[in-house]
């Protein structure tokens, strides 16, 4: 008889192994379920089934908001092809049918459309075409002046110093930041008197032509208040050009009155931005503008049933301390006003996220989403993508919904070291199939969620079609 010894049961090869969670086997499912992270409620954009519970996977962040999310701000990340826009596109279609307000701004080109990928789902939701930028103008781009009044005062400080910045490659000092805010403040005086609205070009000519009186209240003189600015000057020359010089990197986009035609009230509104160069400092700084433009102009208090706070009876909650709330508008019948929600949608945002300025620029925007009623959508490759600066990680901190989709193992490793998420979850990572992705939402982490899309949207999200053979995805194709 053999020696039960000799068999060295308790060797690696003949341990239990239990299957990793990357199984789908009916089997596993059900060895699942009792461990099974908690659902998300039942209010909310349907996006597909969690696989190893068998359960349908709905998520909101205005619906799930205070039970374990803090806020509202996802980021979607994932190698090329894994479905990362086909989820982003029907998860903004079907939160508009619960009444959210988006916009878009998209990045990324079809080449044989000649257009973003968002333009098709935006035509089909509201009728209306993009809003497109393109550099030295075109027929049909928009122009959006970064000095309209419609941008308060130190916002409008605040970001014309970013272009500056973005356009010199470092941070103003002191005497240069000075004399821009005085220089924004001239071309405000001296454009008003002409009976228009100021442009960048204003403050440059204000910058090389500064008054005595602003030197001598900075106790400088005229001379040293214009070498304060003269490099500024040049910077704004340089991205916005002149009548002689057409050649600089906002022209026809930044450079002149605002021409946006857009409607702030429509349910989706997308950013053409496909036309400005990738990576460049005019890309860079057209999506701050834009960005700042939203946030003044765009998010403005408004209840879901499209009437202002004002109009809103104010109800005292509290007679001791005098506290009280929004309640019904006897105009439209709303019974309580109810801040409208929206969502911003960022295509590439390595844009954003990986430019210290100006995730410094949208920090305010980030962190103040909550009281927006605003959830913002970053979509990325991979983290590698975006610096690891104290800004950077300060956005990424405000994502409180992480969706990661199939990944290479290095790729993988660093993105669950710099998460933080548990180490399973690297091999998890790189092991996912198509379509499924792991999601993190607040504490809670949903290994397999498979996205699903109906007929009706597969047309609307499909972005792949220069690397597709046609006899392969023809309907009629066997």
């Amino acid at each position: 008889m053999t020696d039960l010894l000799d068999l060295a049961p308790l060797s690696p090869m003949h341990e239990t192994v239990r299957r990793p969670l990357y199984t789908e086997t009916t089997t596993s499912q059900a060895l699942y379920l009792p461990i099974a992270p908690p659902t998300l409620g039942t209010a909310g954009a349907i996006i597909g089934r969690e696989l190893y519970s068998g359960k349908a996977f709905i998520y909101c962040p205005f619906s799930a908001f205070g039970d374990g999310l803090p806020g509202g701000n996802m980021i979607v990340m994932g190698d090329t092809g894994r479905g990362k826009s086909a989820l982003t596109k029907t998860y903004a279609a079907r939160q508009i049918r619960l009444g959210r307000q988006v916009v878009v701004l998209d990045t990324k080109e079809q080449k044989e459309r000649e257009e973003g990928e968002w333009a098709a789902l935006g035509r089909s939701l509201t009728g209306k075409a993009p809003v497109k930028f393109a550099p030295g103008g075109s027929r049909g781009a928009s122009c959006i002046n970064p000095m309209d009044p419609a941008i308060a005062g130190k916002r409008q400080v605040e970001l014309v110093r970013t272009i500056v910045e973005l356009g010199l490659g470092k941070a103003l000092d002191e005497f240069a930041g000075s004399a821009l805010r005085i220089a924004i403040r001239r071309a405000h005086q001296r454009a008003g008197e002409l009976g228009r609205t100021p442009v960048l070009a204003d403050v440059s000519a204000a910058l090389r032509s500064p008054e005595e009186s602003d030197a001598t209240a900075k106790k400088r003189t005229r001379d040293e208040l214009l070498g304060d600015g003269l490099e500024a000057s040049y910077v704004l020359d340089r991205l916005c050009g002149s009548e002689q010089d057409a050649t600089g990197d906002l022209t026809g986009m930044l450079d002149g009155p605002t021409s946006l035609g857009v409607d702030l009230d429509a349910d989706m509104i997308v950013f053409d931005l496909t036309k400005v160069p990738s990576g460049g400092v005019a890309m860079t700084i057209l999506v701050a503008v834009i960005s700042v433009f939203l946030e003044e102009v765009w998010l403005r208090p408004l209840c879901e049933c499209g009437t202002e706070p004002g109009q809103h009876n104010r109800v005292v909650v509290d007679a001791n301390s005098g506290a009280w709330e929004l309640g019904p508008n006897p105009g439209s019948g709303c019974r309580r006003y109810t801040q409208r929600k929206r969502i911003l949608v960022c295509e590439e945002a390595w844009h954003i996220l990986g430019t210290p300025q100006l995730a410094s620029l949208l920090e305010k925007f980030l962190k103040f989403a909550r009281g927006y009623g605003l959830s913002c959508i970053f979509i990325v490759h991979h983290l590698s993508d975006i610096d690891d600066s104290p800004e950077t990680q300060a956005a990424l901190k405000m994502a409180d919904t992480i969706v990661i989709y199939s990944q290479k193992k290095a790729e993988a490793e660093a993105t669950v070291a710099r998460l933080g998420l548990p180490s399973w979850t690297a091999e998890h990572i790189m092991r996912l199939r198509r379509g499924i992705a792991l999601w993190k939402v607040g504490e809670v982490i949903y290994p397999g969620v498979q996205h699903l899309l109906v007929e009706a949207e597969q047309h609307l999200c499909f972005s792949s079609g220069s690397m597709s053979d046609l006899t392969s995805t023809s309907p009629d194709a066997e």
